[in-house]
């Protein structure tokens, strides 16, 4: 299978990694307008450098494109390769709106490509299990949930504190948490939101009532000094929680003098980015059912975009008409 990546950012890079590392998959061009580090990574990972995704449409074979560029630009960049008849993967989150999701979910339908989003909290064992432990009764009926995603403010990546670009702090960190809470409990009725912004430091809460009557707390923050994620899952016969650092024997926060993203750890043989990719190409070769469709990221978009709306309004922003 052979897959061109668009984007050469961390996680431009994190993905070329990945995919040198399953069998039976060729990288053979990277996409980049910056062209002295394009060169650098495109020969690093003994690849053809272009510098735009028509250039490389035109003169590479290639079957999937693989898009990791600023949310913005995912829509023009997807619509583009569906049309030229190329599977495409995406990072998350798919779009900034949702009406821009379901118009390239539209475009990769009419054109009969896949269309695989990169909601990569599905392969970490210890969302997915805990999502099977939920499904299979052992907390009872859910109750109140809990769920917590924080991140240093992401200066020094620019496009990322850009709402214009990222969707800001609900739609680009909180997408995560929004997926992993619609596939293990369902659709959402209601969303009530509080966001604070203080120059570089943001917070969001976001209450949402599931269709079941579950109600789950998101607790989002780009203030953080290192990674950050934890859960609280409670029902009527137990409870389940994770802690994201409590496997760190020994932890130092420090301000870091040099600003940059930061991407959850994981501790086994192939991390959950590998395995996401693997199963990403299983889809495409006819092996596996996405895990994660296109809809199901779209949904995160509109849970995302129900909070901004209720955080600037004051006002709980309805769904899902009924439920308990």
């Amino acid at each position: 299978m052979k897959i061109a990546v668009v984007g050469i950012g961390k996680l431009g890079q994190r993905h070329l990694d990945k995919w040198k590392e399953i069998a039976d998959v060729e990288v053979v061009g990277i996409v980049a307008r910056n062209q002295e580090k394009l060169q650098v990574i495109a020969e690093k990972y003994d690849a053809k450098p272009f510098t735009s995704l028509e250039e490389l449409l035109n003169q590479a074979n290639v079957d999937v494109v693989d898009v990791c560029t600023p949310t913005a630009t995912h829509g023009e960049f997807v619509k583009q390769a569906a049309q030229a008849k190329k599977h495409v993967i995406c990072e998350k989150p798919l779009a900034l709106t949702s009406k821009e999701a379901n118009a390239m979910i539209q475009a990769c339908e009419e054109n009969q490509v896949h269309l695989l989003v990169g909601h990569t909290l599905r392969f970490f064992p210890e969302y997915a299990n805990a999502r099977e432990q939920v499904k299979n009764g052992k907390i009872g009926q859910p109750g109140v949930i809990r769920l917590t995603r924080g991140v240093p403010f992401p200066s020094g990546r620019e496009w990322y504190a850009d709402e214009e670009q990222s969707g800001g702090l609900f739609l680009d960190l909180g997408s995560h948490e929004f997926d992993w809470l619609q596939w293990t409990f369902g659709d959402v009725t209601r969303v009530m939101a509080k966001h604070i912004k203080r120059e570089q430091l943001e917070y969001g809460f976001v209450t949402v009532r599931m269709t079941d009557g579950t109600i789950a707390y998101v607790e989002l923050s780009w203030a953080e000094t290192q990674f950050q994620a934890t859960y609280e899952l409670a029902g009527d016969k137990g409870m389940l929680t994770y802690d994201h650092n409590a496997t760190v024997p020994v932890s130092l926060d420090l301000r870091a003098s040099e600003p940059s993203v930061q991407l959850p750890k994981s501790l086994m043989h192939k991390d959950p980015y590998q395995r996401q990719f693997e199963h990403f190409k299983d889809c495409i070769t006819g092996k596996a059912e996405p895990i994660v469709t296109a809809v199901d990221a779209a949904k995160a978009i509109e849970l995302a975009e129900a909070a901004v709306q209720s955080s600037a309004t004051g006002q709980p922003v309805t769904l899902v008409e009924g439920g308990r």
